[in-house]
């Protein structure tokens, strides 16, 4: 599969990244501007691609609004660049530091180059600038310098250095190492390799429902990509990819409104994703969707923060399944402790809604792995014996 990319930046910039080579399967379409606000506009009418790279954090900004949905990068101006740029200022225009002015988005980075220095005996003078800043703000520092004692004006924007240079003043725009773009439009190119590996990962969808709408739901919305797998235990269950069903979550074709419940697993194999999907189903929590992805990170849709899955939990599924129990009864088994500090086998099988025989056999495998202990008997009000009662025995 290729990996389609937009180049967003000056037309030197452009230039820069047409000499660099690429590997077979990327492929660039090249957008220069005049003006870094141009990027918003270029932004707005970008077709389909797989990620945008910009030339700075300016352009970057201007166009963030309008692109949803897509990876985007920027070269950043790291202390390579600054260290460059102070090179060749000092050897090519025979300038001490106090003889400069420097603008910066990150004035910091410098303080810390400055800092190490040994001895150091002079400062330029640093203007800190954002993407809000009025460029004839930034022009207006550098001229009220050169009134003084600066002989050479450092910018990181295009516009004031070419304006700076038409009014006849010694400047000198940003250096970007060709070393350095490499590095950031690589690191692009890989996370979205990543993003396509994560895309292709299995899914597996559990509604706790059998309800008809959400059938025919899925049969419009063609399954979401997958197919369906099963239709037991009160659930329908639905195999697809990662990118098919995050694609429904983004455009809300997931299902239709509800209030029951929906546990996601994602897995770079059907078993790990099935398994995850019965942890996201039983975890503890009053959202409506849950996910467990292939790190097993508990999250929900429209929530930015992604949690380790409580490691006891985790532990107890895996316990559980080493006993020998499907997939599907730890996920219930472990809902059902929750709420049941003790419990008999006739209070298990109307919560698994199974035949007695079925949770016969389950508690004889529990009881063997140690995951539950007899602690007592109870007496029943009709004829027979004495019902044990137990109590869950897991990993803490």
């Amino acid at each position: 599969m290729s990996i389609h990319i937009a180049i967003v930046g000056s037309h030197e910039f452009v230039a820069t990244i047409r000499t660099l080579g690429a590997p077979e399967d990327v492929r660039f379409a090249y957008h220069p501007y005049e003006h870094p606000h141009e990027a918003a506009v270029i932004a707005q009418t970008l077709g389909s691609f797989n990620g945008v790279f910009f030339s700075g954090s300016f352009p970057f900004t201007y166009a963030a609004p309008y692109l949803q949905n897509v990876a985007t990068h920027h070269v950043v101006q790291d202390e390579t660049v600054l260290l460059t740029t102070l090179l060749y200022a000092t050897l090519t225009h025979s300038v001490h530091l106090d003889q400069l002015t420097i603008d910066l988005v990150e004035p910091e980075r410098l303080t810390s180059i400055l800092d190490s220095f040994p001895n150091r005996a002079s400062t330029p003078a640093v203007m800190k600038i954002e993407p809000s800043i009025a460029f004839k703000d930034v022009i207006a520092f550098h001229t009220e310098h050169r009134d003084k004692q600066a002989k050479l004006a450092v910018t990181s924007i295009e516009q004031v250095y070419r304006q700076l240079v038409r009014d006849g003043y010694n400047s000198l725009l940003m250096i970007e190492p060709r070393t350095t773009v490499e590095r950031h439009l690589d690191m692009l190119i890989q996370r979205i390799r990543r993003q396509f590996a994560d895309d292709a990962q299995f899914a597996i969808i559990h509604f706790e429902t059998v309800d008809k709408a959400l059938f025919e739901h899925l049969k419009v919305v063609r399954y979401l990509g997958g197919h369906i797998e099963s239709t037991d235990d009160g659930r329908i269950t639905l195999l697809t990819t990662r990118g098919e069903t995050n694609n429904a979550l983004d455009t809300s074709t997931l299902s239709p409104t509800g209030d029951y419940r929906i546990g996601i697993g994602y897995g770079t194999q059907y078993q790990q994703a099935y398994e995850h999907a019965e942890i996201a189903l039983s975890a503890a929590s009053k959202e409506r969707i849950r996910i467990v992805d292939d790190s097993k990170r508990l999250s929900f849709p429209n929530r930015e923060d992604r949690i380790p899955y409580r490691v006891t939990e985790v532990a107890v599924f895996d316990v559980i399944k080493q006993a020998g129990i499907s997939p599907v009864n730890i996920g219930k088994i472990m809902q059902f402790s929750k709420h049941h500090l003790e419990f008999t086998a006739k209070e298990l099988t109307e919560y698994l809604d199974v035949t007695r025989r079925t949770t016969e056999r389950l508690i004889k495998k529990l009881h063997d792995a140690q995951l539950i202990e007899v602690i007592g008997e109870e007496m029943s009000y009709s004829q027979g014996r004495p019902r044990a009662v137990y109590k869950f025995n897991f990993p803490t």
